[in-house]
């Protein structure tokens, strides 16, 4: 940490007092070790530690940012941090608080914000990518679609972590009709994930898929087996290392279909698993194991 402080004073002073050239170079230097840094943040066990070198870590990409607007590497970096903190750390504060309306509202509008801007730094990206997308983004939904299949496999990581923020913020805005009518944007950006790389991020567009058929009862436009048959694909795929998988079988599938015995075998799978089942994906099952036991303590509340 000490380290990334002092490369955060040489950028300031960099950025501000000297030239292009030598900006590019401190810019550079910092992409490659926020990079290579990555791996440590995925690794770490401690949440709480983790959650707040990530909140830093985040506000300095958003420095580097301004020197180098059109970073591709970045703004992914940024798009997939903003998504990944959001989901760890700020979602189960706004859960939380959902009993105190008026708390509840500031923490939905966090989680909201954070999620748009994850969004939008994808955005630029795919912008930046195949220009021809913009001007289907407010498009109608077939001509979305279509400017969709411009998009090829090195695009992945762009487009998904873009439609993961663009779910992430609709989930916290349900009384906002107009973000709602967003939804089946992100769907269709997740299906060309899907098409185009179905295992990326540890079957990342199967458990969207997972949860997005799971989350409503069908008279909603839900649809269990559908569910089912992504996150039993998921399973397959990550082998049942990545507890979220597992999280996600639990609630909201289990409770949505009212499989108390289901849930507890999930659950209980994600407790008792070792801390090293996954050492690549620590931080992420760790968030997994807290998710978990916070659901067994609300079991009575979720199943009738």
């Amino acid at each position: 940490m000490k380290g990334l402080l002092s490369l955060f004073l040489i950028t300031a002073v960099a950025t501000s007092a000297c030239g292009p050239f030598l900006r590019r170079m401190t810019v550079s230097s910092a992409t490659e070790i926020f990079r290579d840094g990555q791996a440590a943040f995925s690794r770490e066990e401690d949440l709480q530690l983790a959650g707040q070198a990530l909140a830093s870590n985040l506000k300095f990409l958003e420095v580097l940012l301004q020197t180098s607007p059109d970073n591709q590497e970045l703004l992914l970096l940024a798009s997939q941090g903003f998504g990944a903190y959001t989901f760890a750390f700020v979602e189960e504060e706004t859960t939380a608080h959902l009993a105190d309306p008026e708390a509840a509202h500031l923490h939905r509008d966090r989680a909201r914000r954070l999620y748009l801007r994850g969004r939008d730094y994808g955005l630029r990206v795919l912008q930046l990518r195949n220009a021809p997308f913009v001007t289907t983004l407010h498009a109608d939904l077939p001509l979305f679609r279509d400017g969709l299949q411009g998009f090829r496999k090195e695009d992945v990581p762009a487009l998904f972590w873009t439609a993961y923020g663009w779910a992430g913020s609709i989930n916290w805005s349900r009384d906002r009709p107009d973000m709602l009518a967003d939804l089946p944007r992100v769907v269709a950006m997740m299906h060309r994930v899907l098409e185009l790389d179905e295992a990326y991020f540890h079957a990342g567009p199967h458990l969207f898929f997972g949860v997005y058929y799971a989350a409503r009862s069908p008279a909603l436009g839900g649809d269990p087996a559908r569910a089912r048959f992504h996150l039993d694909k998921a399973l397959e795929l990550t082998g049942g290392d990545f507890l979220l998988v597992r999280l996600f079988l639990a609630d909201p599938y289990a409770v949505q279909i009212q499989d108390r015995a289901l849930f507890e075998t999930q659950v209980t799978s994600i407790l008792d698993a070792p801390a090293d089942l996954f050492p690549e994906q620590r931080l992420m099952n760790q968030v997994a194991k807290a998710r978990a036991r916070l659901l067994l303590e609300r079991i009575h509340e979720l199943f009738l």
